[in-house]
């Protein structure tokens, strides 16, 4: 009963807080980016609540028990580094060229600088994966709440569903971005409570390396192998021989979207000002990181833990996902358990609204708006509706879901991020960026990360970002070298 009690009541709480911004809301900018006025501790934490979902908790916490601490270690590395990077070389020239031309989202801040054509390419990009993305978020709901409160799969996927649409369609980006706040640190407290606990548990952190190094794990090996790199991996990919390209190249998938994924580098479009993206600069990546380090490092330790509860670890190994619930159950007294369990479906939930909120703008702003002319409160009402309506959508394919949810992420990461990043940076840092060229490396990027993952993924088992984003630069180049300056052309 703590646990339910302690669920409800956060529920109930994010609902109130939709219905509060809701009565704040004035327009369309508040709708749509909080009227420009937010700060740092509300950027920083909105972006870092938005990228760390039930994906982070979940998959990224879990898939360390199949690969060890190399999943760990780059995973948090890339992190990191790209933390940084998006702070440093995309937030100040965006903040800058949104204001400019007065762009609410970041296809419309293609239109303007890349031409109509990329904004519409772009909306189609984000409507149809930004859905395929939210089917993992909405797994790995279904499976904590399955785990943690003993209740049916489908009924933790309904639940989640419910609350955060009627919250973000009530509110907006207002909404989304102080239930953010408070998921943040929840979510932030929640991870470093939990490896913290887990470590503790196993008598401090030198004895629990020793102990998981003299440990057996599957395939007969022993503990030393999960510190080993390029040595675990799921059995076909250690068939094969491709460990190190498989680790490589999805902890880089998942990680490099930080730079292009819309739904994270808008909210450099909703801070106040400058100061704002400098000080961010700072505090996010040092949030970011801590998370990383405390909830990357726990699944390894699973072979600690879980069979001290139970013979059979082969529903773990088939899906790691279930790994940080369990641990969690076990480790944690009811009532503690119950703050991590709202720690892990606020993760859920942050993401989802900043999901559901992109696509429902991209859909109304950049698609909708092409094909005839709205008023700002007929797109207001239309995006509201849409909220629901691609809320319900990634529910349906969640009931039965295409694989784990590391996979799911880092499908969506790949072709989200070889789409965007290299019309961004062109957009962000040309002078006068190829409008041809732009549009065309995104359909390159999006041909190509499908194509490969369909064709090839399951052959060299390297994720489709690579091999997308080489397409989109390459073709990128190509058409600049080809075709005409914007400036000839416009002429």
């Amino acid at each position: 009963m703590i646990i339910e009690g302690v669920l409800t009541a956060y529920l109930i709480a994010v609902v109130l807080i939709g219905i509060y911004e809701y009565r704040k809301t004035r327009g369309i900018l508040d709708y749509y980016l909080a009227g420009k006025k937010l700060g740092t501790l509300i950027v920083s934490f909105s972006f870092f609540a938005t990228y760390f979902s039930t994906a982070a908790f979940l998959g990224g916490g879990g898939f360390g028990f199949i690969a060890g601490f190399q999943w760990s270690a780059f995973l948090t590395f890339f992190h990191i580094l790209f933390a940084i990077l998006a702070w440093m070389l995309i937030a100040p020239p965006m903040k800058r060229f949104a204001d400019k031309y007065g762009a609410l989202t970041i296809p419309e801040l293609f239109r303007n600088r890349l031409g109509v054509l990329s904004q519409i390419i772009a909306a189609v990009i984000i409507l149809i994966f930004f859905e395929l993305y939210m089917v993992s978020i909405y797994k790995g709901a279904g499976n904590l709440l399955q785990v943690m409160l003993s209740i049916d799969y489908t009924t933790g996927l309904i639940i989640t569903a419910i609350v955060v649409t009627l919250y973000t369609a009530i509110g907006g980006f207002r909404a989304v971005v102080m239930t953010d706040l408070i998921q943040g640190v929840i979510v932030l407290i929640g991870g470093v409570a939990l490896f913290a606990t887990l470590i503790y548990t196993l008598g401090g952190l030198n004895s629990a390396i020793e102990a998981l190094s003299n440990t057996q794990i599957f395939g007969g090996m022993d503990g030393k192998s999960l510190f080993e790199f390029g040595k675990l991996a799921p059995p076909p990919i250690m068939k094969a021989g491709m460990v190190i390209p498989f680790v490589l190249s999805l902890t880089f998938a998942i990680s490099v979207a930080q730079l292009a994924s819309p739904q994270l580098v808008v909210r450099f479009i909703a801070a106040r000002d400058e100061r704002v993206i400098a000080n961010g600069m700072i505090l996010t990546p040092l949030i970011i990181g801590i998370f990383a380090i405390c909830v990357f490092s726990i699944g390894p330790f699973g072979w600690l833990v879980i069979p001290k509860y139970t013979n059979d670890v082969m529903p773990f190994l088939k899906d790691a996902d279930l790994v940080v619930p369990f641990i969690a159950m076990k480790l944690f007294p009811v009532g503690i358990n119950a703050l991590l369990l709202t720690a892990i479906v606020a993760a859920a939930m942050s993401t989802i609204n900043s999901l559901v909120h992109v696509v429902a703008t991209a859909f109304v702003r950049d698609f909708l708006q092409n094909v005839k002319k709205l008023s700002d409160s007929t797109s207001l009402t239309l995006t509201r509706v849409a909220v629901f309506v691609f809320a319900l959508i990634p529910l349906i394919f969640a009931v039965k879901p295409m694989g784990l949810i590391v996979e799911i992420v880092g499908v969506s990461f790949s072709v989200i991020t070889a789409a965007f990043l290299v019309p961004l940076l062109a957009a962000l840092y040309s002078e006068k960026p190829n409008r041809t060229a732009a549009s065309a490396s995104m359909i390159a990027a999006v041909i190509t990360c499908v194509l490969w993952y369909v064709m090839y993924y399951r052959v060299y088992w390297i994720y489709p970002v690579v091999p997308g984003l080489l397409a989109s630069i390459v073709v990128y180049a190509a058409f600049s070298l080809a075709l005409p300056k914007p400036a000839e052309v416009e002429a």
